[in-house]
């Protein structure tokens, strides 16, 4: 989709919801506002940060000695890719979010100005929550260079240098980790505004797919930042804290993507027991009238309930065939691919490992 109507759908949600102003704006989604009123696609803005910290952090290393001139490392690019990683995908769920929304319309009996305000919610994050998670995964940061505090020194790293990529770790934890936060937000926004229809249509399902796009695009960026995050960190710094910080990002992953939907599931389950209840009632009266009209030996009155029978099979053949978990087998696919890629590219890295250091 262009990112300019995207940019148009994100402004008008601020103007309909500044009526009511339910809360105040983080600071990350003024930024993210900010970037998005840019001319040009906003993910390419964060590239271009990307680059351009990675670059700043290199020359440093140069000036400060511990990389020789040119010399490039990935561990480098580490903290600028959970810098201005997060905030894209941030930027690009805020994106999803709205686009399910509007599909899933059709399934809530809601009024506009509420609509206004769950779509606000789903696109804005609360600022005091925003600044408590800063200060919680500051703290989570702290106490993992408390224990990796010789880390620096092993790798030869100057004081000066040393100084630069704590700075720059802070940073990067303190602001992008708001993607967790953002994330399980929205996954409970879902799971929230699902609880709200009354009754689904197994034979109109497009809108109930509609939130399929969030949870498993939600699950797929954490995947694709735990796969970036595996290319870039040494695994001989890997530790027991930073293994629970990677296996717990797995876990939210696929917890991101069946739980907010469960409720979904089960509406259709119970739609689908519902109608398949009333067939077989039908079925049951049509065989006692089948079954009246053989004692009688009214043949021609069988032969067209013969027919209602087959009508009534090929109905549940159509019942049966419908899928009670609300997502696509596509959809389906594509999570489970990312899911595996992080876990495929650790096991490479411990292969590796292992070669060269044998």
């Amino acid at each position: 989709m262009d990112n300019r109507i995207q940019t148009k759908t994100s402004d008008q949600i601020q103007q309909d919801a500044s009526v009511t102003s339910p809360y105040a704006p983080s600071f990350i989604d003024g930024f993210i506002g900010f970037v998005d009123r840019l001319p040009g696609p906003y993910w390419l803005t964060f590239l271009v940060l990307i680059i351009l910290q990675s670059i700043i952090v290199h020359v440093l290393a140069w000036i400060d000695g511990w990389l020789s001139a040119y010399v490039f490392s990935p561990i480098l690019l580490l903290y600028p890719l959970w810098l201005w990683g997060p905030l894209a995908i941030m930027t690009y769920l805020n994106s999803i979010s709205v686009e399910a929304l509007s599909s899933f319309r059709p399934l809530l009996d809601v009024e506009e100005e509420q609509l206004r305000r769950v779509k606000y919610e789903f696109t804005t994050m609360p600022a005091r929550s925003v600044i408590l998670s800063c200060v919680i995964w500051s703290i989570v940061y702290v106490i993992l260079v408390y224990l990796n505090r010789g880390v620096f020194a092993a790798y030869g790293m100057g004081t000066f240098f040393t100084l630069i990529l704590l700075l720059e770790g802070l940073l990067s934890f303190s602001t992008a980790s708001a993607i967790y936060y953002h994330s399980l937000r929205q996954l409970r926004l879902v799971n929230r505004t699902v609880r709200m229809v009354k009754k689904v249509n197994l034979f109109q399902i497009d809108p109930v797919y509609a939130f399929s796009r969030v949870t498993s695009r939600t699950g797929i960026s954490w995947m694709i930042m735990l796969s970036l995050t595996l290319l870039t960190f040494p695994m001989q710094l890997t530790n027991v804290p930073v293994m629970a910080i990677l296996v717990l990002q797995v876990l939210l992953a696929l917890a991101a993507f069946v739980l907010p939907l469960r409720f979904v599931n089960q509406c259709l389950v119970s739609e689908k027991r519902s109608l398949i209840a009333e067939l077989n009632q039908r079925v049951e009266r049509t065989l006692e009238r089948l079954h009246r009209h053989l004692d009688e030996n009214e043949m021609g009155e069988v032969v067209e309930l013969n027919e209602a029978i087959a009508a009534l099979n090929a109905e549940r053949d159509i019942l049966t065939s419908i899928p009670t978990w609300p997502w696509r087998a596509g959809t389906l696919t594509g999570f489970l691919s990312a899911l595996i890629l992080p876990i495929i590219l650790f096991l490479l890295q411990l292969v590796l490992e292992k070669l060269l250091g044998g």
